[in-house]
C-alpha cells in the first residue's frame, strides 16, 4: 500500500470512522485482506480468501457477506450447465460453485493479478478463470445458463454500469438468468470511498433497461433472531458468525446489500 493511497484512507478514516473500524483490521488480517490497487492499474477492493473451508467459521462482517451471497446462490445454479461469475475476483466464489454441482464455470476478471492468485489456489476440472473485461465480455451471444456476479456493479462508473449489464444480457441464454448483488446506497453508517453505490429505484432502472423480470432480495443482520434495521451497522464492527446474516425480501432501505433475480 502506497503512502498516498494511506493518506487517503486516513482521511476517509477522519470522515468515517464506522467504516474505519470495518475496514482496517480486515486489510491486517493474516488470511484475508483488501488490496486498494491490484498491480493492473484498476481501483477497487478485493477480498482475498486463501481456503474456502477456513473462512466459513470467520467472524469478520465483509467476509461473511460475500460468502454468504455465493452459498444462497448454490441452490439456484446447481443444475445449470454453463455459469460465468461475473468479476470473479480471487476466485473463491467461482471454486465454490463448481465444486458444489455447476456443469462448469468460467471466472473472469481484468485483474492479472487476481486471475493468477485464482489459478493457483482454486483449481477444478469444470472450472476455469480468465483475464477479461468485465464491460467488454469475449464470449459469444447465448453461451451462459446463468451469470452470477456479486459485488462488482458498485465498483463499475456510473457511465459504464449499462454497458455491464447489457453485456450479460447479450452472453446469457434466451431462458437465462442473471444473479446480482450490490450494496444499498442509502443504508445508513457505511460510505466506502471505492463504491459507486446505487439505491433499490437505480438498481431496477438499470436492470430494467434488458430485464422484465426481475425480483429483489436484501442482506440484513439478525442478532439473537432479531432483524436489526435501523441501527444494523453498529454491530459490525464487533464479531458475528454466518448465522447472524440473512437475505429476506427487499422490504427497506435499512438492508445492507441488495440481490437481484433477472430472468431473461
Amino acid at each position: 500500500m502506497t503512502a498516498n493511497i494511506m493518506f487517503r484512507l486516513m482521511i476517509k478514516a477522519v470522515k468515517h470512522p464506522i467504516q474505519s473500524i470495518l475496514y482496517f483490521p480486515s486489510w491486517l488480517d493474516k488470511e484475508l485482506k483488501f488490496s486498494e490497487y491490484s498491480k493492473a492499474g484498476n481501483k477497487g477492493e478485493r477480498l482475498v480468501i486463501k481456503d474456502w473451508q477456513q473462512v466459513i467459521n470467520s467472524s469478520d462482517p465483509i467476509t461473511l457477506a460475500h460468502i454468504q451471497r455465493y452459498r444462497w446462490v448454490l441452490p439456484l445454479v446447481k443444475n445449470d450447465i454453463m455459469l460465468l461469475d461475473n468479476g470473479c475476483g480471487s476466485g473463491y466464489g467461482a471454486y465454490y460453485l463448481a465444486t458444489q454441482g455447476v456443469g462448469k464455470v468460467v471466472g473472469v476478471d481484468l485483474s492479472k493479478d487476481a486471475i493468477r492468485f485464482a489459478r493457483r489456489h482454486y483449481q477444478a476440472e469444470n472450472l476455469m478463470f480468465m483475464i477479461m473485461d468485465a464491460c467488454e465480455l469475449q464470449f459469444n451471444p447465448g453461451t451462459f445458463d446463468a451469470v452470477v456476479s456479486f459485488d462488482v456493479l458498485e465498483h463499475i462508473p456510473f457511465e459504464l454500469k449499462g454497458k455491464f449489464i447489457s453485456e450479460i444480457f447479450r452472453i446469457l441464454k434466451p431462458d437465462g438468468t442473471l444473479y446480482i448483488g450490490c450494496p444499498n446506497g442509502p443504508a445508513p453508517g457505511i460510505h466506502n470511498p471505492f463504491h459507486y453505490d446505487l439505491s433499490k429505484e437505480e438498481f431496477n432502472k438499470l436492470l430494467s433497461r434488458h430485464f422484465k423480470d426481475i425480483s429483489f432480495l436484501g442482506q440484513a443482520l439478525e442478532i439473537n433472531g432479531v432483524r436489526q434495521e435501523r441501527d444494523w451497522y453498529n454491530h459490525l464492527p464487533f464479531k458475528l458468525s454466518l448465522e447472524d446474516l440473512v437475505i429476506v425480501e427487499w422490504d427497506s432501505d435499512p438492508v445492507f446489500g441488495l440481490i437481484a433475480i433477472a430472468r431473461k
